[in-house]
């Protein structure tokens, strides 16, 4: 022991006490227990904070768009559902209960029935071709090398396109009278035809139109359904000597198939609910050889003002649309539920 070690030693030792009796004193005791809980409850506390601003953001987000929902979207088809049973005064009064009457008028009603066999022909007439070159064009954006980026925006244009607009550039093209159309075969030396006069091609002028925009989307669908597909899946088949058509049909598509369903869906709902086309190129006519479902639904509301017919007539429509993506779902989950 040191001088100085050995001098405070003997210091601390009282008079009576040897060192050897004496007990060190120990230090004054630090709460760490409390100070830990403490520490601990401080980072719960922050953390909860920052849980809940973090969880506040997205439905601060989700609020506007919810609101559109509910107010455009789940109110209207509500009160269409409830006016489907009433009839429904458009200068305003008390409504009227009528039960099924109204389904049972728009069941049995020529015009309403040429309506819905005219959508079934028009769905007929697009969704098999907007499909086909959809895929074509796909196929064709895939294969180029340089310049794809390019290639894929301008075959997407048309999709991009305001379709009343396109309406109105289309209505001019097979105008009867100094329509672009009849101008080239008055080249070819052919008379000319009046497209959308006429109730043999109205519809399949307005078809052509539907074909055009929904190909863009088809395409879009399956170039992005094309990217799914693995590399080892082309390097197979090319050593297999495995191309073409054999190799779309037998590899490619099967690889696909929640692409190819899900591009069916949507050009089918596309096609059922088509409306903006019609009303401006022939506003349903001539003779009601153009006139769809929801088009029939319009006149019947604001044309004829029985708001309850066009209510069931859009409820009925509803019911479709909800059938078909129960159809979707069932053939996406290999009919399991």
């Amino acid at each position: 022991m040191t001088a100085l070690g050995t001098e405070n030693a003997n210091s601390s030792v009282t008079p009576g006490e040897s060192p050897a009796d004496m007990e060190i004193a120990a230090p004054a005791a630090v709460p760490v227990e409390s100070s830990t809980d403490a520490l601990r409850a401080d980072r719960a506390s922050g953390t909860r904070r920052e849980l809940g601003r973090s969880n506040l953001v997205p439905i601060l987000f989700l609020v506007p768009a919810g609101i559109g929902i509910l107010l455009f979207v789940l109110l209207p088809a509500v009160l269409s559902l409830v006016a489907s049973f009433f009839t429904v005064p458009l200068a305003g009064g008390p409504w009227t209960w009528v039960g099924l009457a109204n389904f049972e008028r728009v069941l049995t009603d020529p015009a309403v029935l040429k309506a819905i066999g005219n959508t079934l022909v028009y769905s007929a007439i697009t969704i098999v071709p907007s499909l086909a070159i959809g895929l074509a064009l796909a196929l064709l954006a895939n294969s180029v090398g340089r310049g794809r980026p390019f290639v894929r925006t301008a075959l997407f244009l048309p999709m991009t396109a305001n379709l009343v607009a396109m309406a109105v550039v289309f209505r001019w093209l097979f105008a009867f009278q100094g329509g672009f159309v009849n101008q080239l075969l008055g080249v070819a030396g052919i008379g000319a035809v009046n497209w959308l006069g006429d109730t043999n091609t109205s519809l399949l002028t307005v078809a052509l139109v539907g074909i055009w925009r929904s190909a863009s989307f088809s395409m879009m669908i399956f170039f992005a359904g094309l990217a799914t597909v693995p590399g080892t899946i082309h390097e197979a088949t090319k050593a297999e000597g495995i191309r073409g058509f054999t190799k779309l049909t037998r590899i490619t598509l099967p690889i696909m198939k929640p692409t190819v369903v899900f591009a069916t869906v949507l050009a089918i709902l596309s096609s059922v609910q088509v409306f903006d086309t019609v009303n401006v190129m022939t506003q349903g006519g001539p003779q009601g050889s153009t006139e769809t479902v929801l088009t029939m639904s319009w006149k019947l509301g604001f044309s004829y003002f029985d708001l309850g017919a066009a209510s069931a007539l859009s409820f009925l429509l509803l019911v479709v649309l909800v059938g078909i993506g129960l159809l979707q779902r069932r053939i996406l989950s290999g009919g399991h539920k």
